[in-house]
């Protein structure tokens, strides 16, 4: 999957069920979902609160937890708010492995 489809793939999630502003994490983000998972979530950083909804994440790499938690910290800088809400059995694990629970909190 080439950058540009990525991105559109991180961007166009289906959100029929979700709230607005609600990002549905992909099931598959692998290192090259790391620099469309930037562009996505710093683009939504502008829109007030980032809700993102990790229950279909079934496969995540260091770099985009780096991502998250960089988003996470990028949102507490400006005042933005950021919740991580029910978050797949991979992706708590990944948070928890790799010590990242107080910089990335997460809803189960």
């Amino acid at each position: 999957m080439d950058k540009e489809t990525a991105m559109k793939h991180l961007v166009d999630q289906p959100s029929a069920t979700l709230p607005e502003r609600e990002f549905l994490l992909p099931d598959m983000l692998d290192l090259t979902a790391a620099d469309p998972l930037c562009h996505a979530l710093r683009e939504r950083l502008h829109d007030g609160v980032l809700i993102l909804d990790g229950s279909r994440t079934a496969r995540i790499s260091t770099p985009c937890l780096q991502v998250l938690a960089a988003a996470a910290a990028s949102a507490g800088a400006t005042g933005i708010g950021f919740r991580l809400r029910h978050a797949s059995p991979v992706l708590s694990a990944a948070i928890s492995d790799l010590g990242l629970a107080a910089v990335l909190p997460h809803e189960d």
